[in-house]
Formats: C-alpha cells, structure tokens, sequence
C-alpha cells in the first residue's frame, strides 16, 4: 500500500513540473525585450499618476490605451504575457533585470540634471 501511494505522489510531482496547460507560451506572447519596455513605461505611468506629477493637457497620455496604441498591443494579449511570463519566473527575471537598468538610468539622468540645474 505504502508503495502505492509512493508512486502515485512520484507520479503526480514529476507531472506537476512539466509544461501543461497554463505553462504554454500563448499565441500572441509579447517578447521579453518588448515587454522590457512596456514594463518600464507602466511602472512610469503609475508613479506619474500616484504622484501626480501628470501637466493637465498630458493626462491622456497616462491611461492604458496609449501603451496599446504604442506597443501596437491590446489588453488581452498584454494580460496573457503577463500571466505566461509570471507562472515562469526564469523566464521573468530577466525582463525585470532589464527593466531594473533601464530605471536606473533614468534615475541616474535626472539626477545628473537636477545636479546641473542647481550649479
């Protein structure tokens, strides 16, 4: 019995670990460079919007569609990379290591612009 159930939970691990189902990269996957960029642009516009840094005549530009429009994307193949990206998280590492230079950057030239201003 104790053998049974042994290889019935073996069975059920090594199955669990493969690629079925939900682990299937969809159809319309947003490659990682690509998703590299939208993250960072999304990561900006909520920081915009939370901080409310947004000039009036500009806040179109801080709603979903202007990433749509930009990446030439729509909201279900954006939320099905994002669902395919998360469930792989070796395969979502790497677009946040991006995405982590990427801000750095840009942290790093507006303090470099913030410095000249203040001279």
């Amino acid at each position: 019995m104790i053998i049974k159930k042994s290889i019935f939970l073996l069975f059920i691990f090594i199955f669990s670990c493969s690629e079925i189902g939900y682990n299937k990269p969809p159809k319309n996957l947003i490659p990682p460079e690509q998703m590299s960029f939208i993250m960072v642009d999304i990561i900006l516009m909520k920081n915009i919007i939370r901080d409310q840094y947004a000039i009036k005549e500009k806040q179109m530009m801080m709603e979903p569609q202007y990433i749509y429009n930009k990446y030439n994307i729509d909201s279900t193949q954006l939320a099905s990379s994002q669902n395919y990206y998360a469930q792989n998280p070796k395969k979502y590492a790497p677009i946040f290591k991006v995405v982590q230079e990427q801000l750095k950057k840009l942290r790093d030239s507006v303090q470099e612009e913030l410095r000249a201003v203040e001279k």
